[in-house]
């Protein structure tokens, strides 16, 4: 000032006073105008009915001013969700609030607000329970309407502080704190443009804190629908625990999130959207929260994903220009063009995955992996023509072994194995082996096509093994027969179902195409030196209707039998499976089992049928018989009497040890609807007799009344018998068994299962 009063002439001094002093004049007098001109118009009552008339909102302050400009300033302001405070929180706090009036109006002594500022604000946002995400939202700016008061084609809210968003009312409330908190929204010629950045504060207090920036502009018309939008998003380093909150609520799967998240990228909506950009994840796990205890499909992942993609509003037009995964181990690049009713096009391939460093994902507990794997897919399919102009595969897995750590033992399930597929327009090669113990694997088929659309074709599938132990055989049947009595409890709760088979994805594969498959096992291994061989089995699906053209087995002298016929080019399809065995010497299987001198012939059938088009048809229309005989053989250490001993010893029955000899062993079991019925169970032996009979439904579980008489014997001679009533009740994984009186009522496990 004093260079600047240094270069003015001595006699313009007196002038450049003068002006200073009509300036500071024309400011008090402008002050003194606006006090009193607005003095009338800025009391508790005005501001208050300003407040609720145009922004829906209660306000409280203590008390107000007015600026050199002819602005408002309340201090210690409060201001309520909604038009009254009965919410028991303030949705914003703040020292100082300075309501920007228009100076046109306020010099004639009227008011037009421009906008609002929050000085050193507290911002809280409380989403009630049953209200979404985007309703909690809308209704905090829902209640600012145009008016005399406010114009909003040019209207802004400016907020410093801090904000807080809390979830009322619910069991794990998510409660997100930001910290120097700078918020504007600001309306001007039919543009929305909001700018919001802060310090994200985590939920956990041991993660540091996030930054995060946030901006964009909406477009709207003159009765304020939404038009489109441009939205900015940069975030780092925040706790991803915060997308837990959304998983429960918008998620079917129960899983939980943990580490660090970066954004940077754009989204955009005009006449249809577009996405641009960075994710990343520092240290994500992925933990399923269903199973207990819970476990980590994902463990302290760095994992990095760029992409490009546009689509419409509809999705009927969907372009993913580039879309890049990768992680310690794994690399994944993505292109993909759709456009209905006209074309799909993708390509998609992997780098070469070493699957013993990929020890960070477990889909399922404690199992592992080792081997290579690599992935390559391309698709030119013009949908218009329903023609595949270009199509390769290629999955190349080699050396691959699963296994499985429980504690300090390591359980192998595939060793060495390779799956290798090649496919073009024309055919699909597929070629696996694997071996399991003592088992081997090999499965080798060929896709010839003839047509994509409906998928037309002849495959041939071979599936041999040089020996094959029975456990990986009846883990397969077990756990697929368990799958499809689940399946069909499921499907029985959907209700009525119109869509019939021919109409379903598989019954329109089946219709089209012809199925080829052969099965060729050298040797089927039981305990020890059991076993049979050279079994043969030819199956065929010819346009929906399956037989059996040959079926053969050798191997103690027994007579076999299998036929598979099914018809599935109907609404309502049937299946009819029968199989026997005849003259089997259980004797010499027993014996190659490594008991010794013993004897028996075993003669089984079983015949299963069902006709239906649903899963849920199974346990309506099911009907099956399976029957067992064994005469003249040997029981030594078996479970069953393990069972009757510990049965004996709770009755106060002395029963020897040693091997029993049975003259008669009969069991018939029918199967009708959702029932399965032990229709008769008989056996004989020189110690003991026993019998049974009962039913099985799913929802009630096992009822089988049953008896065990125990002889008592001098020599060859049977002097006497005491019997013992029991109950076998529970389900068919864990049955147990339950005697009564006089024996103690203690529940003894069929299986010993824990």
């Amino acid at each position: 000032m004093k260079k600047l009063i240094g270069n003015i002439h001595p006699q313009h001094l007196p002038a450049f006073i003068i002006a200073i002093a009509i300036l500071l004049c024309l400011i008090a007098i402008q002050k003194i105008y606006f006090t009193i001109l607005l003095k009338q118009k800025i009391t508790s009552q005005v501001i208050e009915e300003i407040f609720e008339n145009n922004f829906k909102k209660s306000i409280q302050f203590d008390n107000s001013s007015v600026t050199l400009g002819g602005n408002i300033v309340l201090k210690n302001v409060k201001i309520a969700p909604t038009t009254d405070f009965n919410d028991n929180y303030n949705l914003i706090s703040c020292q100082k609030a300075i309501i920007d009036l228009n100076y046109l109006k306020a010099i004639t002594g009227s008011i037009g607000i421009k906008g609002v500022t929050f000085t050193d604000a507290s911002m809280t946002i409380v989403k009630n329970y049953g209200k979404s995400y985007l309703e909690t939202f809308k209704g905090i700016f829902s209640g600012i309407v145009n008016g005399n008061t406010i114009n909003l084609d040019d209207f802004y809210i400016k907020l410093d502080g801090n904000l807080l968003y809390n979830e009322n009312l619910s069991t794990d409330k998510l409660q997100l704190s930001i910290q120097d908190v700078s918020l504007t929204i600001s309306l001007k010629n039919k543009h929305l443009s909001y700018t919001i950045k802060g310090e994200v504060l985590p939920t956990d207090g041991n993660l540091d804190s996030g930054r995060m920036h946030i901006s964009g502009i909406i477009t709207y018309s003159d009765a304020f629908r939404y038009k489109s939008s441009h939205h900015s998003i940069y975030a780092k380093k925040l706790d991803m625990h915060l997308v837990n909150y959304f998983l429960k609520e918008y998620s079917e799967y129960q899983i939980a999130v943990r580490g660090y998240f970066y954004a940077d990228c754009n989204i955009n909506h005009d006449s249809g959207y577009s996405f641009k950009g960075t994710v990343e994840c520092d240290n994500c796990t992925v933990e399923n929260m269903k199973n207990i205890p819970h476990f980590e499909y994902i463990a302290k992942d760095n994992i990095s994903i760029d992409t490009q993609i546009e689509c419409n509003d509809d999705l009927s037009e969907i372009n993913v220009s580039s879309f890049s995964f990768n992680d310690n181990e794994i690399s994944i690049n993505t292109t993909a063009k759709y456009s209905k009713d006209k074309f799909l096009q993708f390509y998609f391939s992997t780098n070469q995955i070493d699957l013993e460093d990929c020890d960070y994902i477990q889909l399922i507990p404690g199992m592992y992996y080792d081997g290579s794997l690599e992935i390559l897919a391309q698709c030119d399919f013009d949908i218009a023509n329903d023609t595949m102009k270009s199509f390769k595969i290629l999955w190349d897995a080699h050396d691959v072994s699963v296994f499985k750590k429980v504690g300090n033992t390591t359980n192998s399930y595939l060793e060495n194995a390779r799956l290798h597929v090649d496919g073009d327009v024309k055919s699909i090669i597929i070629d696996f082996f694997t071996k399991h113990k003592k088992s081997d694997i090999g499965i080798h088929s060929k896709i010839n096509i003839n047509k994509w659309v409906p998928f037309t074709s002849t495959t041939d599938v071979a599936l041999s093994s040089k020996q094959l132990h029975s456990d990986v055989l009846m883990y397969m049947v077990t756990n697929g027969l368990s799958s499809l009595y689940t399946g069909a409890m499921e499907d029985m709760g959907i209700g009525y179902n119109e869509i019939f088979f021919r109409d379903k994805p598989l019954g329109k594969y089946l219709i089209n195409n012809i199925i080829r498959l052969k099965f060729n096992i050298g040797k089927l291994l039981f305990d020890k030196n059991a076993h049979l061989k050279n079994i043969h089995v030819d199956l065929i699906s010819d346009k929906g209707a399956i037989s059996t053209p040959s079926f053969s087995c050798e191997g103690y002298s027994g007579i076999y039998s299998f036929n598979l016929n099914a018809f599935c080019n109907c609404d309502y399809p049937n299946l009819n499976i029968t199989a026997g065995i005849s003259n089997f010497d259980y004797g010499r299987y027993l014996q190659d089992c490594g008991q010794k001198n013993a004897t028996g012939v075993m003669n089984a059938s079983f015949n299963y049928s069902v006709s239906g088009y649903r899963l849920s048809h199974l346990l309506q229309n099911g009907n099956g018989l399976l029957q067992v005989t064994i005469a003249n053989t040997i029981l030594n250490k078996t479970l069953l009497q393990k069972k009757i001993a510990e049965m004996a010893t709770t009755c106060n029955i002395a029963l020897p040890d040693g091997a029993w000899r049975c003259n008669r062993l009969d069991v018939t079991i029918n199967h009708m609807a959702d029932k399965w019925i032990l229709q008769n169970m008989f056996i004989d032996t020189d110690m003991v007799q026993l019998g049974g009979y009962g039913n099985y439904t799913i929802d009630k579980g096992l009822s089988l009344p049953c008896y065990v008489s125990v002889f008592t014997r001098e020599g060859l001679t049977v002097k006497g018998s005491q019997r013992i009533n029991f109950v076998i009740t529970g389900s068919l994984d864990n049955p147990l068994i339950v005697t009564g009186t006089p024996c103690s009522k203690k529940e003894i496990s069929v299986f010993d299962v824990n």
